[in-house]
């Protein structure tokens, strides 16, 4: 009789084993797919946020070639690329005194660093 009761006990203690093995086996599995599920909302929402971006590049995109459709930008181009005018304007050139023309170089060549004018007076001679 009580090789009878140690081998239940022994049982029991095998099927406890065995199930906590199961709820640990279910519970990884559990937690991979939920790590998984998580990852696959995080690539969804990227992709929601890039087709937007490129929803909003291609409304830009209609715009501008609506705008390049328009009468106005061809004459735009019209005048500025080709030189062009419309019958009876008059085109009126302006030029720069010499004065304002001194000054626009002076400020495409500014003066040069005080270190390069040491360098030259002391290297340069």
């Amino acid at each position: 009789m009580k090789d009878l009761s140690l081998k239940k006990i022994l049982g029991m203690k095998i099927a406890g084993i065995a199930i906590l093995l199961l709820i640990i086996l279910f519970g990884f599995n559990f937690f991979k797919e939920y790590s998984r599920s998580r990852a696959l909302d995080k690539e969804i929402k990227k992709l929601e946020v890039a087709a937007k971006e490129v929803e909003a590049q291609n409304l830009d995109i209609l715009n501008l070639a609506t705008y390049l459709d328009t009468e106005e930008f061809l004459e735009s181009e019209a005048r500025t690329k080709l030189g062009l005018k419309k019958p009876g304007e008059e085109v009126i050139s302006v030029s720069l005194p010499e004065e304002a023309n001194a000054l626009v170089d002076n400020l495409n060549n500014p003066e040069e660093p005080n270190f390069v004018l040491w360098w030259k007076h002391f290297f340069n001679k």
